[in-house]
Parts: structure tokens; C-alpha cells; sequence
């Protein structure tokens, strides 16, 4: 039987980065949903001269980065259930294939939809993936009674 212990590490090891990338987006809404921080980075924006010049309004892009977080953490939080269902389904060498469709989905779906932020754990979720289809078990021919006595 051919283990698949490469692919479930690789697996974890992205599974936790993605975690990890969660909770830093949580702590960055709730640190920017404080209003005298947001306050606080409003003024420091409004003194930037190069965006008074552009003529951009500050709230607008506080707006755009809270909105990019919500959605930052529904695009990791999906990959990351992806790639759990994958390490469930790959253990056992049961449905390799199904888990490799599932990481090389996964790694897709956080490297782009993170625009690139996600490199990471999308590139160990592709490595593990293409392991999963790349890897076949190993073929042993039957011993018949008469190749047992037979001189080498």
C-alpha cells in the first residue's frame, strides 16, 4: 500500500499558514472597526501629500480595505475547507485523485483570489496536489509456485 504521507504534510503545513492568514485579517478588522484608530489613520492619510494631490477621499479607502478583508477571509476560509476535505479524502490512499482535484482547486482559489498574497500555502497545495496524481502505486507481479525453486 502506498503511503500519501508527503501530500497530507505539505497539506497541513498550507492548511495552518492559511489559518494563520485568517486570524491576522480578523485582528486587522477589528483593529481598523475601532473608530479612533481609524480616526487616527484617517489623519495620518489626509496629511499624505501625494494622496491630496490624486484627490482620492480617505473614507472611500478605508471602505475598499475593510470590504478586501471580508473578502479575503471568505476566499482563505474556503480554500482551507477544500483542503481539509482533500486531507481527509487522500489518508488511507483512498481517493487520490479526488484530493489532488481538490488541493490543485485549493491552491488556485488562494493564490489568485488573494492576489498573490496566498503564495504560500497555494504553492504547497499545488506541490501536494500534483503529487497526489503523480504518484502511482507500485505494481507487484504474483509470485506463481513454480518461480519459487527456480535458480536466479
Amino acid at each position: 500500500m502506498l503511503k500519501r504521507t508527503g501530500e497530507i504534510v505539505l497539506s497541513v503545513i498550507g492548511v495552518i499558514i492559511n489559518i494563520l492568514m485568517l486570524v491576522g485579517v480578523f485582528l486587522l478588522n477589528a483593529f481598523f472597526s475601532d473608530e479612533q484608530v481609524r480616526r487616527e489613520f484617517e489623519q495620518e492619510l489626509e496629511n499624505d501629500p501625494d494622496l491630496a494631490a490624486s484627490g482620492m477621499n480617505v473614507s472611500d479607502i478605508i471602505d475598499l480595505f475593510s470590504g478586501l478583508g471580508t473578502y479575503f477571509i471568505i476566499v482563505v476560509l474556503i480554500s482551507t475547507i477544500l483542503s481539509i476535505v482533500a486531507i481527509v479524502v487522500v489518508r488511507g490512499n483512498r481517493k487520490p485523485k479526488l484530493a489532488g482535484g481538490l488541493l490543485i482547486g485549493s491552491a488556485l482559489l488562494v493564490g489568485l483570489g488573494t492576489l498573490l498574497l496566498g503564495w504560500l500555502p497555494a504553492l504547497l497545495f499545488l506541490i501536494a496536489g500534483i503529487m497526489c496524481f503523480a504518484r502511482k502505486p507500485k505494481v507487484t507481479e504474483p509470485v506463481s509456485p513454480e518461480d519459487e525453486y527456480r535458480p536466479l
